[in-house]
């Protein structure tokens, strides 16, 4: 995987018309923005319709970080041909219902109709993610 920074790792697979992100550890509030806005600039590069992220290493993304994903990269995705999104996330309850109530809140506001689902294990996440095939 190439490396866009210190903190995040990108792959495109253009064939299967998938994206693959893996965060490298814990980021500050503007490594986040950061490493969003270039994930979401790839999907749209791209045309990625497949998601995968490694997001075990992240922290928490905070409620004013989730404002700004919904106020400003939700409108870039929902304009894509993003089909499912795949997070690879550990057993922490908090952060895995946070991140749900972001992402309905992205569909409410948006339009985004890409699937999400959530697994503690890639096996899991890239076999959902490629059920399609």
């Amino acid at each position: 995987m190439p490396a866009v920074s210190d903190f995040l790792l990108l792959q495109v697979d253009g064939k299967k018309k998938l994206l693959r992100s893996k965060w490298l550890r814990p980021v500050s509030s503007e490594e986040l923005k950061e490493g969003i806005g270039v994930v979401g600039q790839c999907i749209v590069s791209e045309d990625s319709a497949y998601w995968l992220s490694d997001a075990r290493l992240l922290n928490t993304i905070t409620f004013v970080d989730q404002q700004w994903v919904v106020r400003e990269i939700a409108p870039l995705i929902a304009n894509t041909n993003l089909q499912k999104f795949a997070r690879i996330v550990t057993a922490d309850v908090f952060n895995y219902i946070s991140f749900e109530n972001m992402v309905q809140r992205i569909k409410e506001e948006h339009s985004v109709i890409a699937e999400l689902g959530q697994f503690t294990s890639e096996g899991a996440a890239t076999d959902w993610l490629l059920l399609h095939e």
